[in-house]
């Protein structure tokens, strides 16, 4: 028999235990309103960290060489026999006139760059682009068929002591969707072919000396460049010159003298040679920064309630200093010299620069909280390879050390090469980086870092012949 009173408690009980819940869900609500809010204002009042706004410092100096020879119109304008000067003016036609396209709002990007002529592929076969381990014996065996391209590309090959005087390479144009595209693999290609063709035709030491110079002006660049990909390109055509400097200098007789200009072209690794601070703020620049420019100049338009929100989910001085740590990360005192002591800097994740660790669904981090659109528009994945830029920076040292070792195992204190080798003065060792001699090959070797992921036994190490000591 049912009791009336137990009956009539249940939905009292019920009801109860519902107001109890909603009244701990609604404190919950506030608590966490509460939080929400003084997390925002805090980040909000705060600002950038003082090690974004160096971040960000570093990223907004201005690195462009204040005296030198540009060689950017030089390897754009490939094909045009114009003097250097009148190269630079069109060049500054050319970026005057994409300016006004952009600022006009037009879509196209073209530019009387687009269209400039590539070396078609029997040439490169003839040459030193299909050859580049084997240049100087191409130029031996098929003198001919070298010197017949050659000659059909008579205004580049002249360039060759143009390009020798040049200090960096500056690319002037405002960031573009379809950048104006080099022809530095191709001038190099006629380049190193002509450096071939004369040390086979007889001139050793002249073609030995203008590779030398040659491998300096790479150097020189590739340190003096407001982009990473630039680096790399220079980076690349310095190895090309240092395998047919390694190639000639075999060839030389062991008492022969080694001109000035290798010396030169091989000075001790600087600092300066693993400093890509300018790479980098050009990178930064053209990308995060002027994303978050456009945005603002976007959200700048709102108005009334639609203000209120767009201030409340972008905060364009936070954005561009948290993005500018990731950038700045390898420009440090600390991290260039790790990297000159061929040592890897000590990055954080990008991703902990960014504030990427899960607080709420579709939240980033705490600092995002007072900036979720700022974190929102840069995801790690549109940032540069950071570790891949640094491995880059390393493999361009340990080139040039091995390229020098090369001229320091000519004058040897004592015993055979490999036990010279053993006992190189410290600026020519890359002590994280496998190398050796190989005596029954007779070459120098250095392993790449990144070998492991490449099938391209060219990728995966260096090799350089060595003659022989007296």
């Amino acid at each position: 028999m049912n009791n009336p009173a137990v009956s009539s408690a249940l939905p009292a009980q019920k009801k109860s235990l519902m107001r109890r819940a909603l009244g701990w869900f609604g404190w919950m609500v506030l608590v966490l309103f509460v939080l929400l809010a003084a997390t925002f204002a805090y980040y909000r009042l705060r600002g950038p960290t003082a090690e974004q706004q160096a971040a960000l410092a570093l990223m907004r100096k201005d690195y462009r060489p204040a005296h030198g020879v540009n060689a950017f119109p030089l390897l754009l304008y490939w094909d045009d026999d114009l003097p250097l000067d009148r190269l630079n003016a069109r060049m500054s036609a050319d970026v005057e006139q994409v300016r006004k396209r952009l600022a006009a709002g037009e879509q196209s990007s073209e530019t009387s760059t687009d269209a400039q002529p590539e070396l078609p592929e029997a040439e490169i076969t003839a040459l030193c682009g299909a050859h580049r381990n084997a240049c100087l014996a191409q130029a031996t065996v098929h003198p001919d068929a070298v010197r017949a391209v050659l000659a059909a590309h008579a205004i580049v090959v002249r360039r060759a002591k143009a390009f020798e005087r040049t200090d960096f390479l500056w690319n002037e144009f405002p960031p573009l969707s379809s950048p104006p595209i080099l022809g530095a693999m191709d001038e190099q290609t006629l380049w190193l072919s002509a450096f071939a063709l004369q040390y086979a035709e007889g001139d050793r030491l002249g073609a030995l000396a203008a590779t030398c110079r040659n491998l300096a002006a790479w150097r020189r660049i590739a340190r003096g460049s407001n982009r990473l990909l630039s680096t790399v390109l220079a980076s690349g055509n310095m190895a090309n010159a240092i395998r047919l400097y390694a190639d000639m200098l075999a060839g030389l007789p062991a008492d022969a003298a080694v001109p000035e200009d290798c010396a030169q072209a091989l000075q001790p690794v600087a600092v300066a040679d693993v400093d890509r601070c300018a790479a980098m703020a050009g990178e930064f620049t053209a990308q995060p920064d002027l994303i978050f420019h456009v945005v603002d100049k976007e959200f700048a338009k709102a108005t009334g309630w639609r203000l209120v929100f767009v201030k409340a989910i972008f905060d364009l001085r936070t954005s561009q200093a948290q993005t500018a740590q990731p950038y700045a990360a390898s420009c440090t005192q600390a991290a260039l010299a790790r990297l000159l002591a061929d040592e890897r800097p000590r990055h954080q994740s990008a991703r902990l620069f960014l504030g990427v660790v899960p607080v709420l669904p579709g939240m980033k981090g705490a600092e995002c909280i007072a900036n979720l659109f700022g974190c929102f528009i840069m995801q790690p994945a549109l940032l540069p390879d950071f570790a891949k830029c640094d491995t880059n920076i390393l493999e361009h040292a340990t080139r040039l050390r091995l390229a020098a070792t090369l001229l320091w195992l000519r004058h040897p204190p004592s015993g055979s090469v490999a036990q010279a080798f053993a006992h190189r003065p410290a600026e020519l060792r890359s002590p994280n980086h496998m190398s050796g001699f190989d005596a029954q090959r007779g070459v120098l070797y250095v392993e790449n870092l990144r070998r492991a992921s490449s099938d391209n036994p060219d990728r995966q190490r260096l090799e350089l012949p060595v003659a022989s000591p007296r």
